[in-house]
């Protein structure tokens, strides 16, 4: 490999003001994380905090500062007091993890080198929390085995023919690698901004073999740009014939068409000589259509003329009739009338007479009543003579007794004699 393992260390520094200066300078392949001040003299009434630093201050072993980091400047205090603990680089830092001898899909042993780029905080809890719960060798030992682990799980799942594909952060499988470290590391108050895989080395034999390959592929490429520019040139030519046909074709289509133009301008010619034949055609059509149009309006007239004339004629005699027959039935119906009143006064006259003999026997009745029964008695005898002469009779029993008693006087009845006709 062409570098070595990143070394994340904590460093022992005697006073506050240089932990800027040593986060600054090169260190080779170690970097500083944390720094740790010596304490202070028994005599000093101060103690300064750099800026560009996060600064943890403790008093008699407890967090000056439990809300936050402590601010830079001077600060006035006992010496026995406070001090500074813990002064954390708030850069970005930049981490080289070599892998060698990872084993590819198809069993292929490779060297890749992975990069990753990581800071601490800002946040004063995730800066504490690193201090505190993780500090920077265990940081540096459990970084070294996460990203040996991650690189071997990668390169496990990836065939030789795209290894070289991983180099760079564009790769989806670099960006989970990232993704993973930054979700195992975020309790502890880092978080991962990039990772890259820098390099991808083979041994010597496999890549020889790989560059065969390669100057194998490459001639094939040239053989296929040879066969694409000979492909161009049958192309060409067969778009020039294809050019030279067209233009033939299209010559031909303007013939045709003008033909069709010329054809047009004659169809539309017939159908303007035929459109005005039609017209003159229409215009006598509708002369003779309105002559006849006004002799059948003028026989209208003289027959409508007639017809007036005959009903004149028709409606007179009509009337006339109307008014005889009026007058006669009004003459009739005077006569009924004088007649119906002249009975009227004759019944009249005849009720007022049966009254005046009915007046007149209501008061006679009285004296009429002896020659009524008279005359009812004649008749009774006339009609008994009438009988006895038709006919012999012989008269007995109860109905001859009847008889006998209506003819005759009881009182002659008594004497027993007996009639024999």
């Amino acid at each position: 490999m062409h570098k070595n393992k990143t070394q994340l260390q904590q460093l022992d520094i005697g006073n506050p003001l240089d932990a800027t200066r040593v986060f600054n300078q090169e260190h080779g392949d170690r970097i500083p994380l944390v720094l740790v001040p010596s304490g202070r003299a028994c005599c000093s009434c101060f103690y300064h905090i750099p800026s560009g630093v996060n600064t943890i201050v403790h008093v008699c072993g407890d967090d000056a500062y439990p809300d936050g980091m402590a601010p830079p400047g001077i600060q006035m205090c006992k010496p026995w007091y406070n001090h500074v603990a813990y002064m954390v680089t708030q850069q970005s830092c930049t981490y080289n993890a070599p892998v060698k001898s990872c084993p590819t899909k198809d069993n292929v042993m490779v060297d890749c080198e992975l990069t990753l780029v990581f800071s601490i905080g800002p946040d004063p809890t995730d800066v504490k929390n690193f201090v505190y719960n993780l500090g920077a060798l265990k940081f540096n030992e459990f970084l070294a085995a996460e990203c040996e682990e991650a690189i071997r799980q990668l390169i496990r799942v990836t065939p030789l023919s795209d290894v070289y594909e991983l180099r760079g952060s564009s790769s989806q499988h670099v960006q989970n690698v990232l993704k993973v470290l930054d979700d195992k590391f975020k309790e502890f108050g880092v978080t991962f901004s990039k990772a890259a895989i820098t390099d991808v080395v083979l041994n010597d034999e496999l890549r020889r073999i790989l560059q065969g390959t390669t100057e194998f592929k490459t001639k094939i490429r040239e053989l296929d740009k040879e066969h694409e520019h000979n492909m161009k040139l049958i192309s060409y030519d067969f778009q020039q014939k294809l050019s030279e046909k067209e233009r033939l074709y299209e010559r031909r289509l303007q013939d045709i068409e003008a033909d069709i133009n010329v054809a047009l301008v004659n169809r539309k010619k017939d159908l303007v000589n035929a459109e005005s034949r039609r017209e003159v055609a229409v215009t006598k059509q509708q002369e003779l259509a309105a002559v006849s149009k006004k002799r059948a309006e003028s026989e209208l007239s003289v027959a409508q003329a007639k017809a007036e004339q005959e009903n004149a004629k028709l409606l007179a005699v009509a009337t006339s009739n109307s008014e005889a027959a009026k007058i006669k039935v009004d003459k009739e119906t005077e006569v009924a009338i004088f007649e119906s009143q002249q009975l009227i006064k004759v019944a009249e006259n005849k009720a007022l007479a049966l009254k005046t003999e009915a007046k007149a026997e209501g008061d006679a009745a009285a004296s009429l009543q002896v020659i009524r029964e008279h005359n009812l008695e004649m008749a009774k005898l006339e009609v008994q003579e009438a009988i006895a002469r038709r006919a012999k009779i012989v008269i007995s029993g109860d109905q001859g007794d009847k008889l006998i008693e209506s003819i005759l006087d009881r009182e002659l009845l008594t004497s027993n004699i007996s009639l024999k006709m």
